[in-house]
């Protein structure tokens, strides 16, 4: 895949993003408040690792030699123009969704089904016409979402000693 100027131009507004990030997350109180971790560190940690990612993504583009080249390709597309508008306003009203459940349903019912919602989203408008989905994917696809929402409410929990949301028993 030849990565254009555009997502030069992209990648330079996405690291600039993450360094004003990170700058403000220093800005952060460092003391813990009842927690193993300070307040500070998650952003810390989140800003620093897309800053890096970043990098890495933008020096192996320049050395492959495609970061800058133009698209030249006169096929059309195999998907209509309007489907990454339509997945990124899906995705975008599916946080606020989230963001607007996740104290009435827990931590782990709300985050299992915000994973799910959001990859069967994005694999229906990334299929070819005629693809068709298989039964086993979806239930792969609850099972993946269900373990990773219990797995990171476990590390947060048990191992960062951070309170999240819940209802009864882990979070459910």
């Amino acid at each position: 895949m030849v990565k254009t100027r555009s997502d030069a131009l992209f990648h330079l507004v996405l690291l600039a993003l993450a360094g004003w990030f990170l700058q403000q997350a220093w800005h952060l109180p460092a003391n813990a408040a009842g927690g193993s971790l300070s307040p500070a560190f998650f952003p810390r940690a989140i800003s620093s690792a897309i800053a890096i990612l970043l990098l890495i993504s933008m020096v192996r583009g320049l050395i492959a030699g495609t970061l800058l080249a133009r698209d030249t390709s006169d096929k059309p597309s195999s998907s209509p123009a309007w489907v990454p508008v339509v997945g990124w306003c899906a995705v975008a009203l599916l946080l606020v969704l989230y963001a607007a459940l996740l104290e009435p349903l827990g931590y782990v019912l709300s985050t299992a089904g915000f994973i799910f919602l959001c990859v069967a989203l994005v694999s229906v408008l990334a299929r070819q016409p005629g693809e068709s989905i298989a039964i086993g994917r979806v239930l792969m696809l609850a099972l993946f979402s269900a373990v990773v929402s219990v797995a990171i409410f476990l590390i947060f929990s048990v191992g960062f000693e951070i309170v999240l949301p819940t209802i009864g028993v882990m979070g459910v």
